[in-house]
């Protein structure tokens, strides 16, 4: 499993900002092999996370070509002050069941 963190610090949020952030999470949705999705936010510092997680780069990388994704990403500027994107391999995860989410591997 691989999991692509994408950390960013909006700028401004508008209607299309919305829109391309719908499109991307539907365009990895349709993706086979999408696992799931979780946001985090940190206030203190106005950042936000999104994190995916893939079966496997190949997947990913559909992902990272499909055109909602390329069209969103050409106009990032709009909407973020900064970005970075983590991509990992998961080599071990641990649960006590209390944070299972039914999408999980």
């Amino acid at each position: 499993m691989y999991s692509a963190t994408f950390i960013f610090r909006v700028k401004q949020e508008d209607e299309n900002f919305e829109r391309f952030n719908e499109l991307v999470n539907r365009a990895a949705e349709s993706n086979p092999g999408f696992i799931r999705r979780e946001s985090w936010s940190n206030e203190a510092e106005s950042k936000r996370a999104v994190v995916y997680y893939w079966r496997s780069l190949e997947a990913l990388g559909e992902f990272s070509r499909h055109p909602d994704h390329l069209a969103a990403k050409q106009r990032y500027r709009e909407w973020y002050s900064g970005y970075e994107v983590i991509v990992a391999e998961v080599v071990r995860r641990s649960s006590d069941g209390g944070l299972e989410n039914p999408a999980s591997p």
